[in-house]
């Protein structure tokens, strides 16, 4: 019965924090949404922080296992960037246009969040850098190693959805972030050849 309590907590709370952002939301809310008393919340989590990085894990895993899950369907590797990123990136960034509450904790506004971020952050690097190995075997001997790529490209689409007006610009930044370095990558002709 535990589990099923978190689930709807869980379930409950994401939409809650889409809607009002962490800092307007109170456990008040949080459990009037779970359809339980406040007390009976505090038996399941003990405080606002951990609903907020529950609901950021969950998130999270379930955004990752639905870009495993589609990567297949994409052919090339930069189809499968762009696949990766549109999930990972693009389609929060429109959460955020809704709520821009939520961009507090998500971007380094409350420290509680920075090890669920971080995790979060390193587990989609390691994605990419499965997409991007293949790559390197025939890269040129300068390119960067697919972990050094991987994480740029994290950073600069963080960058990229601090300066973006919406999300057409964030996705047309990414992909000519994508272009770029994959064409780093792509093999020179033999000098004389």
């Amino acid at each position: 019965m535990g589990n099923e309590k978190k689930a709807r907590v869980l379930e409950a709370a994401e939409s809650v924090f889409l809607r009002f952002g962490y800092r307007r939301t109170t456990m008040g809310d949080l459990a009037a949404a779970a359809g339980m008393s406040r007390p009976a919340l505090y038996l399941v989590f003990c405080n606002k922080e951990e609903v907020f990085e529950a609901v950021l894990r969950a998130f999270t895993a379930r955004t990752l296992q639905e870009i495993r899950q589609g990567l297949d369907a994409r052919p090339t590797p930069l189809e499968k960037l762009r696949f990766a990123f549109d999930l990972w990136a693009v389609r929060p960034f429109g959460f955020f246009e809704a709520s821009p509450e939520l961009r507090e904790p998500l971007h380094g506004g409350l420290a509680f969040a920075k090890e669920a971020i971080d995790q979060a952050i390193a587990t989609f690097e390691a994605e990419l850098v499965g997409i991007l190995a293949p790559l390197s075997a025939t890269a040129p001997a300068k390119a960067l190693p697919p972990g050094q790529i991987a994480r740029v490209l994290t950073r600069a689409v963080h960058g990229f959805k601090e300066s973006a007006k919406d999300a057409e610009e964030l996705r047309a930044m990414i992909d000519g972030l994508l272009e770029m370095v994959l064409a780093s990558l792509r093999p020179t002709p033999e000098a004389g050849a």
